[in-house]
Parts: structure tokens; C-alpha cells; sequence
């Protein structure tokens, strides 16, 4: 029996009153007109409906559903404002009351057939007895006329056949009811939009979820059909207080194979190929938004769809985040989600891929907004348990390393990996599918908020040290070189001085012959190593099975590496034995071969090879010496050397800081020379500039230098030692070999200025450390045999073999040959002689005394005063 429409009407007209164009405004809750389909998409679901079906015409719109028929309290629903017979049932979407409303927008007389009820309302409440549907009316119909002024029945067609052409698979995906949807009608598409259960994934894949395919056809047209839409779903039932009976979904989208394989994002832990299931893969939606059953307009940027009773504005169309029971529902469903990620793994669906769908980045969930829960989960499960995607499984964040180059992968084994880094476990490199570039989002998401940590090249290279090396076979050793060839930043030598080498430089990278690593250069950039030659060599080489790979010969042959030479085998091999060697563990026999085989590589090495050898022998102490004093012998650098001559041994006999070259070096005199032995007295002196004066100091107000080639700091090597133990030959050799040659470095004129110009200067007679020893000491022989200082003999008291060099004697104050006549017919001491010359002032006063004593009478029993001499001299 109908419902009492005129006693719902009356009743209506009571409570909402004659005027009713304040419900005009019903028709204008949503921003789009056409959001009425998806109020009857939820009606139909509310009533239990299997199936919906949309015919537009060009005058109507006619949908039809085989739900529950009406009964009075529906009517009455659909009638008022507000009201529904479902309004304290959560669990149905749909309420009659203001959804229903914006049909309104359309029409202004909507029909309804339904079981026993056939009505139409006007005035929005109000309830009028219709005529029945001809043909079948099985189920329920609803027809909106399109008789709307101010919406035309061509634009009300326009607008509503867009809307349905649009409805997406997705629609169904979390209703429970409705398994079939037909559109059709004019400027309609006719399609059929079906879900459906699946059974192709095993349940021991998804155990708590559903496997479910959204299907599209063209339903009566015979068009083609779009591909499937398949998605995994799980819900789980609210425990939180005031929701309870209340469910929450998360549904994860499905792909193919082939989609995962254009992104090198295969599964990380392997199905069989042939396994039911394997060839589909979870893909990251492109839109997430948050689904109140429907599609709302909220974002959840989540990557998988969310769905709940949440919460709506009063159009429906959006979500208020802040709201305490939608909160409530965003912590459940990350409670379903911590639920949900163990069982994807456990079902073989994690992948690089699958990750990228999870939420991770961090911007889009800052903390205190709607969906920061999930982000969290999410978070603490990949930093803890076993879910980063590697080659052939699964590993937890600690177990595993980002490559930041694909070479890497193929190098190095979990094993190696764990070692090279000394974690003293395995360490797997993430899935080769996880790249900065391919999944720069995850790989970011690795890195900043789980802490996964980023392997380079550069790394490896410092890090491989020489047990890790001296361990791995001579294949995997090719490999590395290949690998380090590919980068040239590891091995190429600085550009200047202050850029670091390449790691690979200073690594001990080589395998020598009998297995052990070392560097292939030395601190000073010189090679350390050689490359295998035709003959045997005591240097270093690099094995030669290793050598002669062709992937391992193109990085040697880049570091310039060559077959050895005698300078290598002097540098690498010869001389830094002696580093540690003394005299007393010398082999005669092998010093003499060392020898030979110095001087021929002095003899054959190119201009720059022989510069750097002779740096090098220079500072090694190779040669055996011989103490002038005690004969003691012992391994010294050729620059601490004598060479043994007749002259240098009457010049250094004696000295215990001087060293002779051993006697057995006589056929290699020329090249030891060369290298820095000595065949002369050393003369240290600066230079003279172009002027002839030697720069003392330049300095702020303090400019020095010596005059006509005078140095003040010379000094003669040995010449102290000589001077005070003298003997006839040596204090000839002193003055004829070591002082007349130079007499400028004895005494001389130091001039000093505060310009720079010297303008103004003022001037220092300054004997030389040369001067000083030579005047002090009594080293020249007198005439009578004995050892003189120089200012007690002239130069014709010396013997006849001596250089006549009135420069050196004057330098050295030695007496003049005028002045020692003088002295000799007066009586008067040559010394004092030369005080009255260099003071004339006391010259004056003898005179003046002189004449006094001549003008005053003397008696002739008188004697004269003694004279005063010599007189004192300042």
C-alpha cells in the first residue's frame, strides 16, 4: 500500500511553509551541478543495489537500480530536508535528506517508481501521485525531467552525458553492493563499469585483503574496452571511542610487469616466473585523493587510496582535517597500514615501486597535519624491519648501502660490501631499480629519513684497503681496475699543487707478483711500481696474470706505468736499502754491484731521470767514509764526503769532523763528483750582485751589504782546525790555496743605510769568521821556524813558496816591509810605529814635546829623561 502522499505533503507544508524558495538554494550546494550522480550512486548503495543504470535523453534522465524498494519512511526521506530513514546507520553513505536536493539543479519535478510507490515531488517536499511506468518497472526508477528554466534541457544533456562519460572504474572500487553501473543515452559513450572478485593472486598473497578488478566495457555499442583497473584492498573495523561499528580501507594499485620493467624496477624478492600472481606489481597512483566512499577533493598525496566515513563539509565535498573523529580515523587507518606493510612482504609485493607508493615525502606531511600518522608508520617500519628492496630479497636500513653508480652493484658482493666497510656482516647495495635519478624520491626518503648511507666510487677507492685487496682473487682485480678506470677523478694526478690526487694514487690498488698491494706512486708522485717486462727485475711489478688483462692493462697503462729501467731499480730498490743499513752490516760484493749499478744509470738516464736520481743520492748515505782524525769507518751522503788527495790531506789530516771517501772509488771519482763528494775546501759566501756588493739585510730603515765582494758571514770549512793545529805544508796550502784566492772574504767595508738606495750610509771596517781565525791564531812560520801570528811577520819574513800578496797582509795587519826598517834603525816597536801612523794626532804631541825638551838648558852632569816609550795607544 502507498505511502500518504497528501499527508506528507500537509505535513511538509507545516513545517517548511508555503514559500519555499529558501530550497532553492538545494540545488546549489555543490560547486559542480552534475555532483547529484554520485548522491544516487549512494542512494542506490544505501538501498542495497546491485545494479545502476543511467539513460539520458534528450529530455530526461532516467536511473533505474534492482536495490530494496521504497517504503513510506523513504518517502518521507527524500521528501524533507535533512531527514533519512538511514541517518543512524554509519555505515550507509546516502542520505535522502540534503543529497538528494541537488537533482534540484536539474529538474523541478523528479518521479520516483518503486515498488508500490509511484510519486512525484514538487516544490522540493512536496508529494504528488504519479502515473505508473509502461513496460517493466521492476525495481526502482527515478526520472528528472529537465523542465528548469533557467537550465535549458540542451545544456542539462551537455553537462550531464560529460559527467557520466567521466565516471571512472574507480567509483565502485569501495562500495560493497553495487557491482554493475551502465551509462548510456544521448551523447553518452555507453559503457559498463563492473567490479568483480578475484582469484588469479593467491590468499596466502594477500591473507586479511581482497584482490578486485574494475572493468570497463561499451556495453550495448560494442566499442573497445578499457584496460582493467586491479587494486588490493584491505579494511579494518574501528576501535576508537564514539566510531565504533566503523570501517576503514587503504587500497593499493596494481601494474604489470612490463610497466616495472620500462623503470628497471623488478621485484626485489622473486616469485617463480610461472607463479600465479607474479606478473603484477603495486604502481604508485598518480592522484590519492581521500575517498568518503567517493572521491573528495581532498588530497592525501599518499600514493594509495584511503577510504573512511569521514567527516564531510555539507557539500560533501571536502574533509575538515582538524575535525577530532577524522583524526580519529587517519590514526586507525595507519594502524590498518602497520598491518598491512608486514603482509606485503610476506607476499612478495615490495619493490622499488611499491615503496614510491608508500608516503615519503616529508614535505607533504609536515607534523600536525591530517595524514602525518601514516608518514610515521611508514617511517618506523622501513627504518627497523626488513623492507628495503636489494638484489634477490629484502634488507633492513642498517644492512644496506645506496650505489651511487650502477658499476658499483656487480663489483662488490654483500660480503665484500660488509668488508670493505668493516660492519663485520653482510651489506647489500639497495635494488639496482633505486637511483637518484630513476626514484629520486625514495632514494631521498632513504637517505634523509632512514639513514641509509651513499656508496661512490670515490669511496670505495679509499676505502678498499690492503687486507681487503690482498684477499680477493686476481678476477675480481681486473674487475676493480675496469671499474676504476672508468672514473678518472680516482687515479689522475693533481693539477696543481694544492689539489689531492686521486685516491687510487695513494691506495695501495696494485697487485704486485707475489700477491701483496701497495700504491702505485710514492708520497713524492714518483712510481712505486712497474709493469711486468721480458726479464726478471728485483722492483716491484704488477702481477702478470693481472697485467696482461686487457680490461686491468687500459687503467695501468692510464697511470703511466712502464717496465722498469736501472733508475727505477737504483730508486725503488737499491737505494732504500741503505736507508737502514750500516757500515758493519755492508756486503762488500753487493755495495761494489749497487755501485756499478748507480753510475750506469747516472751515465744512461734522461736529463729530468737524472736529476730526480741524483736528488735522491744526494741525501743517502751509500758511500763509505773515512774519519780524518780516529780512521773510523762508517756510510755517509756524498755531500758529508772528501775526496782523498794529497792536498786535502795535509789540509784535513787530523780533523774529527772531516770524511774521506773510501780508496776503492777511484774508478768512479768523476761520477762521485757529480753526486757531490768534494775535491776542495768548502767556501761558504753569498754571492755578490751585479753591483759587486753582497746584500747583507733589506729591511724597513735597515739596509746592509758588503763592499767589493765582502761577505762578513763567510767561512772556510775545516779552516779552524787547520789554523790551530799548523804545520808547514798546511799553513802554505791555507795562504796560497784557500786565502790569496779569497782575499775579499777576509776583512772588508760593511756599508749600512735606512734607504734602500744606500744614500747616506755609513761605513764599518769588519773582519770575516775567515779574518778573525786567520788574524788570531799563530799559524804562519816566522823566520826562525816558528808559528807567528800574522801581525808579528811581514811578507818577507814568510818563505819564499808563499804567495807575495800584499792584500792578505795587509787584511791580516801583518807588519810592512817599510815599517820594519823603520822600526829596526830606531829602536822603536813596529807596532807602536803603526799606532802613531793611524793616529797623527799623537804624532803632533811628540813633536810639540820634542821641541819643549830641546829649548830648556841641561847641565852636563845631567842626564836626559828616559823616553817614553812606547807610548800607550788607544
Amino acid at each position: 500500500m502507498p505511502a500518504d502522499y497528501g499527508k506528507i505533503r500537509d505535513e511538509n507544508i507545516a513545517r517548511y511553509g508555503w514559500d519555499t524558495a529558501v530550497l532553492d538554494l538545494l540545488g546549489q550546494l555543490y560547486s559542480e551541478r552534475t555532483h547529484f550522480i554520485f548522491e544516487l550512486i549512494q542512494n542506490a548503495e544505501d538501498a542495497g543495489a546491485t545494479e545502476l543504470a543511467f539513460e539520458l535523453f534528450a529530455d530526461r534522465l532516467e536511473v533505474r537500480h534492482d536495490g530494496r524498494p521504497f517504503t513510506e519512511a523513504d518517502v518521507r526521506g527524500v521528501c524533507g530536508v535533512g531527514q533519512s530513514a538511514k541517518s543512524g546507520d554509519f555505515t550507509r553513505i546516502g542520505q535522502f535528506g540534503i543529497g538528494f536536493k541537488s537533482v534540484y539543479a536539474y529538474t523541478s519535478s523528479p518521479h520516483i517508481h518503486s515498488g508500490g510507490e509511484h510519486f512525484r515531488i514538487e516544490t522540493y517536499v512536496r508529494p504528488y501521485p504519479a502515473e505508473r511506468l509502461r513496460g517493466d518497472t521492476a525495481g526502482t526508477v527515478f526520472v528528472f525531467p529537465f523542465d528548469r528554466g533557467v537550465v535549458p534541457a540542451p545544456v542539462a544533456v551537455r553537462e550531464i552525458s560529460a559527467a557520466l562519460n567521466g565516471i571512472e572504474p574507480g567509483t565502485l572500487l569501495f562500495l560493497r553492493h553495487i557491482t554493475r553501473l551502465r551509462v548510456g543515452g544521448v551523447q553518452v559513450d555507453g559503457a559498463v563499469i563492473e567490479r568483480r572478485p578475484a582469484g588469479s593472486i593467491p590468499p596466502d598473497r594477500i591473507p586479511s585483503g581482497r584482490h578486485v578488478i574494475l572493468s570497463t566495457g561499451r556495453g550495448d555499442t560494442g566499442g573497445p574496452r578499457r584496460p582493467d583497473e586491479e587494486w588490493l584492498v584491505w579494511h579494518r573495523q574501528t576501535s576508537s571511542p564514539g566510531l565504533s561499528g566503523r570501517q576503514v580501507e587503504i587500497a593499493f594499485r596494481l601494474g604489470t610487469t612490463a610497466d616495472s620493467a620500462a623503470l628497471d624496477l623488478a621485484p626485489a624478492s622473486g616469485l617463480a616466473p610461472d607463479a600465479p600472481g607474479a606478473g603484477r606489481r603495486i604502481a604508485r597512483c598518480d592522484r590519492s585523493p581521500l575517498n568518503v566512499f567517493f572521491p573528495t577533493q581532498k588530497e592525501t598525496f599518499l600514493g594509495f587510496l584511503v577510504q573512511g566515513p569521514y567527516r564531510t563539509t555539507p557539500a560533501r565535498d571536502n574533509v575538515p582535517e582538524h575535525d577530532p573523529a577524522n583524526q580519529a580515523l587517519v590514526r586507525e587507518t595507519a594502524a590498518l597500514l602497520a598491518d598491512v606493510l608486514p603482509e606485503l612482504r610476506a607476499g612478495h609485493w615490495i619493490t622499488a615501486e611499491a615503496l614510491e607508493a608508500l608516503p615519503l615525502e616529508a614535505g607533504d606531511f609536515p607534523p600536525g597535519s591530517m595524514f602525518r600518522p601514516l608518514f610515521d608508520i611508514v617511517r618506523e617500519a622501513l627504518a627497523s624491519a626488513e623492507f628495503i628492496p636489494v638484489a634477490g630479497g629484502l634488507r633492513a636500513a642498517a644492512d644496506v648501502r645506496l650505489a651511487a653508480d650502477a658499476a658499483l652493484h656487480p663489483l662488490l658482493s654483500p660480503d665484500q660490501l660488509g668488508a670493505v666497510y668493516a660492519a663485520g656482516r653482510p651489506v647489500s647495495f639497495a635494488h639496482p631499480g633505486i637511483t637518484e635519478y630513476r626514484t629520486p624520491v625514495l632514494w631521498r626518503y632513504l637517505r634523509a629519513e632512514i639513514g641509509v648511507g651513499e656508496v661512490t666510487p670515490a669511496d670505495v677507492a679509499a676505502r678498499a684497503g690492503q687486507a681487503f685487496l690482498e684477499a680477493q682473487p686476481d678476477s675480481w682485480i681486473v674487475r676493480f681496475y675496469a671499474f676504476l678506470y672508468r672514473f678518472p677523478a680516482l687515479w689522475q694526478a693533481p693539477a696543481g699543487p694544492d689539489e689531492a690526487p686521486g685516491p687510487a694514487r695513494t691506495q695501495p690498488v696494485i697487485r704486485l707478483q707475489d700477491g701483496r698491494h701497495t700504491a702505485p706512486f710514492d708520497a713524492a708522485g714518483h712510481p712505486a711500481v712497474y709493469l711486468p717486462g721480458p726479464v726478471p727485475t728485483s722492483l716491484p711489478t704488477v702481477r702478470r696474470a693481472v697485467a696482461e688483462a686487457s680490461p686491468a692493462r687500459r687503467f695501468l697503462d692510464a697511470l703511466s706505468l712502464t717496465e722498469p729501467d736501472v733508475v727505477a731499480e737504483v730508486l725503488q730498490v737499491i737505494l732504500p736499502r741503505y736507508d737502514s743499513l750500516d757500515y758493519a752490516g755492508l756486503d762488500p760484493a753487493q755495495h761494489e754491484a749497487d755501485l756499478d749499478c748507480i753510475m750506469r744509470a747516472l751515465d744512461g738516464a734522461a736529463a729530468g731521470q737524472r736529476q730526480r736520481l741524483l736528488d735522491r743520492l744526494q741525501e743517502t748515505a751509500f758511500l763509505i767514509g773515512e774519519n780524518a782524525a780516529t780512521g773510523e769507518q762508517c756510510l755517509l751522503p756524498p755531500t758529508r764526503l772528501y775526496q782523498r788527495t794529497k792536498e786535502l790531506e795535509i789540509y784535513l789530516d787530523g780533523n774529527p769532523d772531516v770524511w774521506f771517501a773510501g780508496d776503492s772509488y777511484g774508478p768512479w771519482l768523476t761520477q762521485l763528483r757529480g753526486m757531490g763528494v768534494r775535491q776542495t775546501a768548502t767556501v761558504t759566501a753569498r754571492r755578490p750582485g751585479p753591483a759587486g756588493h753582497v746584500m747583507i739585510a733589506v729591511d724597513f730603515a735597515r739596509n746592509e751589504r758588503g763592499l767589493d765582494g765582502f761577505d762578513p758571514a763567510a767561512d772556510i770549512d775545516g779552516l779552524e782546525f787547520a789554523l790551530r793545529h799548523p804545520s808547514h805544508a798546511r799553513s802554505e796550502y791555507v795562504w796560497n790555496v784557500l786565502l790569496t784566492p779569497n782575499r775579499q772574504l777576509i776583512a772588508g767595508v760593511v756599508e749600512r743605510s735606512v734607504l734602500q738606495s744606500f744614500a747616506d750610509p755609513s761605513r764599518e771596517n769588519v773582519r770575516s769568521a775567515i779574518g778573525a781565525a786567520a788574524e788570531r791564531e799563530a799559524w804562519l812560520p816566522g823566520p826562525d821556524g816558528t808559528f807567528r801570528r800574522p801581525a808579528e811577520l811581514s811578507l818577507d819574513d814568510l818563505p819564499p813558496t808563499y804567495a807575495r800578496d800584499e792584500t792578505v797582509a795587509h787584511a791580516l795587519e801583518m807588519i810592512q816591509p817599510v815599517v820594519a826598517e823603520a822600526a829596526r834603525q830606531l829602536g822603536i816597536p813596529a807596532d807602536v810605529l803603526r799606532g802613531l801612523s793611524a793616529h797623527p794626532d799623537l804624532v803632533a804631541m811628540v813633536e810639540t814635546e820634542l821641541a819643549a825638551r830641546a829649548q830648556a838648558p841641561q847641565h852636563q852632569d845631567q842626564e836626559p829623561p828616559p823616553p817614553a816609550w812606547p807610548p800607550s795607544l788607544p
